[in-house]
């Protein structure tokens, strides 16, 4: 289950970046996402499933103005983005909830399993720190898309 959810949260990452409209990069608007390295390196630690690992810090290093080359439009990105947030937003305050509850720990911050543990609260925890991965990521590129659309690309 964990590496099918891998899988599917990773969706809006990588359909981001393979599939942006044509434009060429404004001096104002980021070159990739590189700049979020620490943060999603502190995120992942939360994950064991090593593909969407290694997706994550892919799709960081990604160039943004070669995934624009390769789209359909920003416009339809946007609102593609705009709803995978919203999901792994709703994804992410589910598993805190049921996390807490099932550890008893209302307040702090979760704390990753180590491996091998296997149960319902480190899937749990997991699955958290798996949609806070993927919406820094995709909130990144979201502001990324307005960016450059602000600077005129269609």
């Amino acid at each position: 289950m964990t590496r099918l959810f891998a899988m599917t949260t990773c969706l809006g990452v990588v359909a981001l970046a393979l599939f942006l409209p044509a434009a060429q990069a404004a001096d104002t608007c980021p070159e990739n996402l590189s700049h979020l390295s620490e943060e999603m390196d502190a995120l992942l630690e939360g994950v064991h499933v090593k593909e969407f690992k290694r997706t994550m810090r892919s799709v960081l290093q990604a160039s943004i103005p070669q995934a624009i080359q390769r789209a359909d439009g920003i416009k339809e990105q946007i609102t593609f983005l705009q709803k995978e947030i919203q999901h792994q937003v709703r994804v992410e305050k589910s598993a805190d909830f049921i996390a807490r509850d099932v550890s008893g720990n209302p307040d702090g911050p979760l704390k990753p399993c180590k491996r091998p543990e296997e149960n319902g609260y480190c899937n749990t925890v997991e699955r958290y720190f798996m949609a806070k991965a993927a919406n820094l990521a995709n909130r990144a590129f979201l502001k990324a898309l307005k960016c450059y659309q602000r600077q005129g690309y269609q």
